[in-house]
């Protein structure tokens, strides 16, 4: 069973493009729809026995549906040249896992969607993807960027059903598909 994250604050592409790869047995889950506090930086969780964090949310749920998957694959749309703030406030909430090792042999694995060109988008999907890789050295995770989807326009285009012809799409579908399903 994989889960799949949508890190956007609206169910729109990521959420409608994550559908559409999922297998009938994995877990979706919309970050839009969990109340989820911000990490405070008190580093209880790695200091109790059990590495939990104290704070009581939406985020317990989500640890719960980690700890049963081996592929998370998640999709954020590009905000201010980074992922969502939503998504980065769960990557904060991951603190527990530096101490517990529980994402050790994990893959987590990253799609996006901007609005600029590929080569406008180049830097940013660069970041993004160090950020991704330096997190998972700490926190002992394999990571892998799948996929940037660039619209050009995102005013003008703000689906991905429109930014590609349907072979282009489903050629990017089945591309990803082999790279959820062929990973480790």
């Amino acid at each position: 069973m994989n889960l799949y994250i949508s890190g956007s604050n609206r169910k729109q592409n990521s959420y409608n493009f994550l559908k559409k790869i999922k297998e009938e047995e994995d877990i979706l889950v919309s970050l839009d729809e969990l109340n989820i506090k911000n990490c405070i930086g008190c580093n209880a969780c790695q200091k109790n026995e059990n590495n939990n964090c104290i704070l009581n949310d939406d985020m317990n749920h989500l640890y719960e549906l980690i700890d049963k998957c081996n592929k998370i694959i998640i999709m954020s749309p590009i905000y201010m040249n980074f992922i969502t703030g939503i998504l980065k406030n769960v990557i904060d909430r991951f603190n527990p896992y530096c101490a517990s090792e529980k994402l050790k042999n994990k893959k987590i694995m990253l799609l996006t969607v901007g609005q600029m060109n590929e080569s406008e988008q180049q830097d940013v999907v660069d970041t993004i993807n160090l950020y991704f890789k330096g997190i998972s050295e700490f926190l002992y995770f394999e990571f892998e960027y799948l996929y940037n989807f660039t619209s050009g326009d995102i005013l003008e285009v703000d689906d991905i059903n429109q930014m590609y012809n349907s072979e282009q799409l489903n050629n990017i579908i089945g591309n990803i598909k082999n790279k959820i399903n062929n990973a480790k």
